[in-house]
């Protein structure tokens, strides 16, 4: 797997490598590289994913709103924030969805209890056993998709933190 980043200095060796060999583009996006606008717009010709990094708190520029809210590039086009505590995790995420075509899921860590009516528990059963899956791993990919799909909740994500924070204080006025 070949994947181009911004992120550290490549060595030489490296220097030729070609669009039509990479499996995906990571771009750090808190300095101004005039190659990057170069970079996502021929990853993106040849359908190539791209995670675009901004540190936590930048703010988002004007060209990438229009990539950010485009649903035809949104499977292409990942727009994350990161701290150096969440780096090493979202990179992990990218390589498993180039590699898998779906992201790697957290290690679930809250115990949460249901109680269903018993036609509920059959169907469930029954679509389980269809995914072959179990029940709390069919109900978990459920719920991951219902995130995924929730462009209001997505977008509050997004948010950058310094601009919440000001939102925060607005309200408090």
């Amino acid at each position: 797997m070949v994947v181009i980043c911004n992120l550290y200095d490549r060595p030489t060796s490296q220097q030729n490598l070609a669009f039509e060999d990479m499996n995906g583009l990571v771009v750090e996006g808190g300095g101004s590289v005039t190659e990057v606008g170069y970079l996502v717009a021929m990853a993106l010709a040849q359908h190539k994913p791209i995670l675009y990094l901004l540190p936590k708190g930048a703010m988002l520029p004007d060209q990438l709103r229009s990539l950010k809210d485009n649903k035809q590039l949104k499977r292409l086009f990942i727009l994350r924030y990161y701290s150096e505590r969440t780096l090493k995790s979202l990179l992990i995420d990218f390589i498993d969805l180039i590699e898998t075509g779906e992201l790697r899921r957290e290690v679930p860590t809250i115990k949460f209890t249901l109680r269903f009516t018993s036609r509920a528990g059959r169907y469930i059963t029954w679509k389980a056993k269809q995914k072959k899956l179990s029940k709390a791993d069919y109900l978990r990919k459920l719920i991951d998709e219902q995130i995924q799909n929730d462009e209001e909740y997505q977008s509050l994500l997004r948010r950058p933190k310094m601009e919440e924070e000001n939102n925060e204080e607005d309200k408090s006025i």
